[in-house]
């Protein structure tokens, strides 16, 4: 599927091809958003001179006047001041026209194939998972998500994923110190015993490590900067993270939109101005790409309750130094 395959080629960045490791090379991380319910891509990215967008949304469309104009046809929303400023840095991408043939309008199912690439197949493990799998490395931890269960993007046979909601979860109980002894004990013996006591500590240490971290406050707000603050204190530790997923919900907006639009919109933005702001200044910018996706778009038509229901393609984000800035992609 031609659409797919375009949003395949974009997600999958170079540094997770299993031939292309470099030995001593910082390790690069990629951040992925997933923006919950299914985000409305017309409101998002606006084609503010499109007669049939207006014909349409007679009270959704965002006015011309308030649109955040990146060319002579398309603008951001109102609420999207701080990707408009990661746009003007060169910071942002624009994949238009996201999706795959035969759209499924359910969230689950239509996540299930966001997060595996198989539209056509019954899911069994995630696309991350296996860009992880076909990478080997020996690290205890190489892709954390933030949340109660495992995306099933990074569904895979390979070890190193945890998911995580505060750092303290990884708190050593104090009863576990005489194995953590007995593991120091064996640390420099031949075989098995001495190569399974090594693999432990090491992951001992990543666990203390992860558990004195504390998040970043500076510059964030709501439930997305609480988690992006994680996200920061996590690059920071240098754990050579390869993956970090979080989400960000609220964007079912069948009724009343505008408002709740706006609003998520706007910490969407400010959020991801901050923290692009915060990995460039601390060094760490050339390391690290966040996707923002979500699961589906909204339909072009506004319903009777102020709201839109779930529709098919919508705009993707790439954020970052070595994203290439601009638009990709027709619009629909």
């Amino acid at each position: 599927s031609g659409a797919l395959a375009l949003g395949g080629l974009v997600l999958v960045p170079r540094w997770l091809h299993a031939d292309e490791t470099r030995s001593g090379a910082p390790r690069r991380t990629l951040i992925f958003l997933h923006l919950n319910g299914g985000n409305d891509g017309l409101n998002t990215v606006v084609p503010y001179k499109d007669a049939r967008y207006r014909a349409l949304r007679p009270s959704l469309a965002v006015s011309t006047s308030q649109v955040r104009k990146i060319s002579d046809t398309l603008g951001l929303h109102p609420g999207l001041s701080g990707l408009e400023t990661l746009w003007k840095r060169e910071r942002l991408g624009i994949v238009n026209g996201v999706g795959y043939p035969n759209p499924n309008y359910s969230h689950f199912r239509a996540t299930e194939i966001f997060h595996t690439a198989q539209p056509e197949r019954t899911p069994e493990d995630g696309w991350l998972g296996r860009a992880l799998e076909a990478r080997t490395s020996g690290k205890p931890v190489r892709a954390i998500a933030l949340g109660k269960e495992k995306p099933l993007a990074l569904q895979c046979a390979t070890p190193g994923i945890v998911t995580l909601t505060e750092f303290n979860q990884f708190k050593l109980p104090e009863d576990m110190q005489a194995t953590v002894e007995m593991y120091e004990g064996f640390r420099e013996l031949e075989g098995a015993r001495g190569a399974v006591a090594r693999r432990a500590l090491e992951a001992i240490d990543v666990a203390r490590r992860i558990a004195s971290l504390n998040p970043v406050r500076t510059s964030f707000y709501g439930s997305l900067g609480r988690d992006l603050g994680k996200v920061v204190a996590l690059l920071r530790s240098d754990l050579d993270l390869e993956v970090i997923h979080l989400s960000f919900g609220g964007f079912d907006t069948h009724a009343n939109q505008a408002a709740t639009h706006n609003r998520l919109l706007a910490e969407l933005g400010n959020n991801l101005n901050a923290y692009q702001a915060m990995l460039d200044n601390g060094g760490l910018g050339d390391r690290v790409t966040t996707c923002v996706f979500s699961e589906f778009g909204r339909r072009a038509g506004e319903n009777l309750s102020g709201g839109t229901d779930h529709g098919s393609a919508y705009p993707l984000f790439l954020i970052g130094q070595g994203v290439r800035p601009g638009i990709h992609g027709e619009y629909p």
